[in-house]
């Protein structure tokens, strides 16, 4: 059995410019994914596809490989699904292809590891992926999505609404090469705490970052 993770990181950004390059917390913001992927130590081969010298140059001093990202998968419309696909094709010799981004920072090595292992040992799941589930009211297109607001649940009874954090996705080559998703058709939910969720896509979400991870690194000291 060979496994492969996949580390996206590009130079550009629209909504936030430059945030791979921030700095939270005294780290930038692309350090704390390798550096956790790096501690959970479970996988094969590590790649990340970048288009910074800067960051090429880091992701070998760690030990990873380097792919050069093709000009047309650093731009906006460019998807998660077009660059696991395409690494998948440069690279069809593993079993199992994982994908970790930077904008999710406190994704701890422990869950990486539990992902990984929970993946390649079943016979049951083909996919994974990390996700909160969420207890509350919740509204798509004008419409109640999971409760009838004339009959009031209380909210710790409901069912959770699932949200991807796009942090972590695993996916067996077989469901890869079939679907071309980087979810197959019987994906392992693993529920993160809120902490681990945090996803940077604006400033806010930064400055959210700084405060959450300030606190929470205070109260493990």
């Amino acid at each position: 059995m060979k496994t492969a993770a996949f580390i996206p990181i590009k130079t550009n950004s629209e909504r936030v410019p430059g945030k791979n390059f921030r700095v939270l917390n005294g780290k930038k913001l692309y350090e704390y994914i390798c550096e956790h992927v790096k501690l959970a130590n479970v996988f094969d081969d590590v790649y990340v596809d970048t288009n910074s010298d800067e960051i090429a140059a880091y992701a070998k001093e760690q030990g990873f490989l380097v792919i050069e990202r093709k000009p047309e998968l650093a731009k906006n419309s460019a998807n998660g699904n077009d660059l696991l696909v395409y690494q998948y094709e440069q690279f069809p010799d593993y079993d199992y292809y994982f994908q970790l981004f930077a904008t999710a920072p406190y994704l701890q090595p422990e869950t990486i590891k539990e992902c990984f292992n929970k993946l390649v040992s079943s016979v049951e799941y083909d996919s994974c992926f990390t996700a909160t589930g969420n207890h509350g009211f919740y509204w798509l297109a004008d419409n109640p999505m999971n409760y009838r607001p004339g009959i009031l649940p209380r909210s710790q009874d409901m069912l959770p609404v699932i949200e991807e954090t796009t942090g972590l996705y695993g996916i067996t080559k077989n469901s890869l090469d079939r679907y071309r998703c980087r979810i197959g058709r019987k994906p392992y939910i693993h529920i993160v705490s809120k902490f681990e969720a945090v996803d940077i896509n604006t400033e806010e979400d930064l400055k959210v970052a700084e405060y959450v991870g300030k606190v929470i690194y205070h109260l493990d000291k």
